[in-house]
């Protein structure tokens, strides 16, 4: 590993510790920036938490109240309420959260709040926001992160990891804009093992297709088998497939380690995850079952926080086939460090990369890639 990304990633815990406490100031009435699902969510936890919120701000409203709370555009907004608490209520992969604080700060905002700056005391109000957590998560597995850098084949990807860790704890906030230039999922890492080979797909977590069609798209698959849990997204899957007369098989199961029935949540904005509480119950399975001695060259994980337990279903699939995997990277905090942990574990004279592919760390990927088939 190069040294100065060791360094870096063992200076987090005291730059944090340098770092001025953020909380909101009491009796203060606060603006959210957004309107969207997560904005109204952090609406309705400031409020629980007894902080007056006084509305809403966005560029160009649509609506005029939202929730009961009036909606200002930044010419409303701007001259008399600067110097009231502004928390940045939009949190997905579209909209870098440095370019959204910067374009609130241009408008006269005087105190801004990230949502890593609010996560910390409204969690337990909020509950599972992808890889949002109170900051010890990280600080206290450094080491673990530290193991997880020294999987990495490259420099690249040991540097994007601490970058993300970084970025999360609200000290590399510029990293909200950053993209790696290659594509998600099928670009040099992955596609150059294959030549010009046809190959065998696994998508767990097909959603609509559209991965799978874009990898038909370059390379020459010969069989795949895709996996959707949810109804909606599994019927249009199989009306995608269908309309291209290539051979794939869908089956409308989500990835674990076993058969089950699960509860799931659809979440707030973006994407969805496996919950006690969830509102609607999926099947999952293991791929080892469900895919017993067959033979599989690339095998594609974005299953919504799930990923750890769909590798622990496919082990014996893994160490037959030696396939290609791609895994989402960003779903829960622990992810960054426990995902190559464990494929390292499993997986023999692999290499292995990380690539930031969209804005504030959503949709970060790892890559395994056999150095010899």
């Amino acid at each position: 590993m190069a040294p100065s990304v060791l360094k870096e990633l063992h200076s987090l815990p005291q730059r944090y510790a340098n770092r001025p406490t953020r909380d909101l100031p009491e009796g203060k009435s606060i603006w959210i920036f957004g309107t969207g699902q997560f904005g109204r969510d952090l609406c309705v936890a400031l409020q629980n938490t007894a902080h007056p919120v006084a509305g809403f701000v966005e560029t160009k409203p649509s609506a005029a109240q939202v929730i009961g709370l009036p909606v200002l555009n930044w010419q409303q907004w701007s001259p008399t309420h600067t110097a009231e608490p502004l928390c940045i209520g939009i949190f997905n992969r579209g909209m870098p959260l440095d370019q959204l604080e910067a374009l609130a700060r241009q408008h006269g905002a005087q105190d801004v709040f990230l949502p890593w700056d609010l996560y910390r005391s409204l969690r337990n109000q909020m509950g599972w926001r992808f890889w949002l957590s109170e900051p010890e998560r990280i600080l206290d597995k450094t080491q673990s992160l530290a193991a997880a850098l020294e999987c990495m084949d490259d420099e690249v990807s040991q540097r994007c990891m601490v970058n993300i860790a970084a970025f999360r704890l609200g000290l590399n906030t510029a990293y909200g804009s950053f993209q790696h230039p290659e594509n998600q999922y099928f670009n040099p890492l992955t596609l150059n093992a294959f030549q010009s080979n046809a190959l065998r797909f696994v998508d767990g977590g097909a959603y609509n297709g559209d991965t799978y069609l874009e990898l038909c798209s370059v390379a020459n698959v010969q069989k795949a088998y895709l996996f959707e849990p949810d109804g909606e997204n599994f019927a249009q899957l199989t009306k995608n497939v269908a309309q291209t007369g290539r051979m794939a098989q869908c089956l409308p199961l989500g990835l674990s380690e076993s058969h089950q029935i699960l509860s799931f949540n659809a979440g707030s904005g973006e994407g969805a995850a496996i919950s006690e509480n969830g509102t609607s119950h999926i099947a999952v399975a293991a791929l080892d079952d469900v895919l017993t001695g067959c033979i599989v060259d690339f095998i594609k994980l974005d299953v919504e926080g799930a990923e750890l337990r769909a590798l622990q279903g496919a082990q014996k699939l893994i160490h037959r086939s030696r396939p290609v995997l791609a895994l989402s990277l960003y779903h829960c905090p622990q992810d960054l460090w426990e995902l190559p942990l464990a494929l390292s574990s499993m997986c023999e004279d692999y290499r292995f990369h990380v690539r930031q592919h969209y804005f504030n760390s959503f949709d970060s990927v790892l890559y395994a890639v056999p150095k010899h088939r």
